[in-house]
């Protein structure tokens, strides 16, 4: 088992905030587990992505969030921006072979949920929806 994985987190609102959150408090839930490690986040405002950076306790700020995609340290991306934006950002993270969490709903129409599920098949890498956690095999 992986000692730690890094983190990138794509959107620093309100569910951005809750997934921060999430990974800090990821040990004392789960005990055994890797620890995540809070790399990078990402919003299109400079100035607001150092604060929610300080914030929810992550390392460095970025507003591009291929950065995070490029970035060899992450294993893991959330994703919580606006659903629009879902399906470019989830199909690259998992193209990259990253692990990707997705806030709900994971896109727009069925046929962006099933572009994202196959992306994710061929990548051999794990999903999470929300709180429903699954593998595609």
């Amino acid at each position: 088992m992986l000692a730690d994985i890094g983190v990138g987190l794509i959107g620093t609102g309100f569910m951005g905030k809750c997934h921060a959150l999430a990974y800090g408090s990821v040990k004392a839930v789960f005990g055994s587990v890797p620890t995540p490690r809070r790399l990078k986040l990402c919003d299109a405002d400079a100035a607001l992505g150092r604060l929610r950076a300080e914030e929810y306790g992550f390392a460095e700020a970025v507003t591009d969030w291929r950065a995070i995609i490029a970035d060899p340290a992450i294993q893991l991306v959330s994703i919580t921006t606006p659903n629009a934006l879902h399906r470019e950002m989830a199909e690259a993270a998992l193209a990259a072979g990253k692990h990707v969490w997705c806030e709900k709903p994971m896109g727009l129409t069925l046929a962006d949920a099933e572009s994202m599920a196959s992306v994710a098949r061929v990548a051999g890498v794990r999903t999470s929806l929300a709180i429903i956690t699954c593998a595609i095999p």
